[in-house]
């Protein structure tokens, strides 16, 4: 089963792959049940960056300087190895650790690769960072911040553009988002949550599982056959919602939205959007007077894109 379906790309190999999707390198460490310095090689090549427990270190036949060899990665480290139940029951057990010890550090000095890179870091205070930094490093990994000149469907070419349609493909990040949502409506007054379509449905679904509270919208267009409804869901109307969108550009798509739901006797007083690219939207709020400026838990994220720097900075490689 190991070397399902080949040599080259056995099980075990597609194994580590998904390890490393399930959260950061201080979270998650791989276990090895193998004392063959090939096999361990190559999965320190699967996964340079991951702590390896080699719990079939002491299997008899086994190299343990040749394992060591393969095991640690490029800075000597990263391997976490069980003292031998039989070694514990010895009485010169000082004296063999000992040798032990200085077997490891003998190979990890080897090991260890003495290297320089170029270091690039942002011209601001880490101590009064975006109290989302970490997600929203994580939404530029998955592509969801992309940087260049986008045309906005106000015709505006802008610097970056934001797509938050990945996201769903990712449970960790989609969970964090809802997570952020959630912060702001917990605060709020609100009978029902209502998803703008298409792109906030499901954060809606989400924080309707989340915080237990039933969940609307409004069809982005109505059918000629069927029910023909406006609204989806049971609602009742003088029922206060609170609306969920996605991107925040002109607020257009939001306040489309709004306007349905109150013209189905709903009272619309928040609305929640994730990210307020500052398009604007402020003064067709004003205008329109459908609601008070959203609420929005990455509101400075537009300076942070402005300043790619501070996006992206403390990934210190180029």
């Amino acid at each position: 089963m190991q070397e399902y379906p080949n040599l080259e790309s056995p099980y075990y190999l597609h194994l580590v792959e998904e390890v490393k999707t399930w959260g950061p390198p201080e979270q998650v460490y791989v276990e090895v049940g193998a004392a063959n310095p090939t096999t361990i090689a190559r999965i320190r090549t699967a996964a340079p960056e991951r702590t390896i427990l080699l719990r079939s270190v002491w299997k008899e036949g086994g190299n343990l300087r040749a394992i060591l060899q393969a095991g640690l990665d490029s800075h000597g480290q990263g391997l976490l190895i069980p003292i031998a139940f039989e070694m514990l029951q010895q009485s010169n057990l000082v004296n063999q650790l000992q040798s032990l010890n200085e077997l490891v550090n003998g190979v990890r000095h080897e090991t260890a690769h003495d290297f320089s890179c170029n270091l690039w870091t942002p011209d601001l205070c880490l101590l009064a960072k975006h109290p989302h930094q970490d997600l929203i490093l994580q939404l530029y990994d998955l592509g969801c911040i992309l940087f260049g000149e986008y045309v906005q469907a106000s015709g505006e070419v802008s610097s970056h553009y934001i797509d938050l349609r990945k996201v769903i493909s990712n449970p960790q990040v989609f969970h964090q988002v809802v997570g952020a949502y959630a912060k702001i409506l917990k605060t709020l007054n609100f009978d029902r949550i209502a998803g703008i379509p298409y792109g906030a449905l499901p954060t809606a679904t989400g924080l309707s599982l989340t915080l237990h509270q039933p969940m609307v919208f409004p069809r982005k267009e109505v059918k000629a056959h069927g029910t023909r409804r406006l609204i989806e869901g049971y609602f009742v109307p003088g029922e206060k919602v609170v609306v969920v969108d996605d991107v925040l550009i002109s607020g257009n798509s939001a306040m489309e939205g709004a306007e349905k739901l109150k013209s189905a006797g709903l009272r619309v007083e928040d609305i929640v959007v994730f990210i307020d690219r500052g398009g604007g939207a402020q003064e067709n709020y004003n205008s329109r007077a459908i609601a008070p400026m959203p609420y929005s838990p990455l509101t400075k994220l537009r300076t942070h894109c402005m300043k790619r720097d501070e996006l992206i900075g403390n990934r210190g490689l180029v």
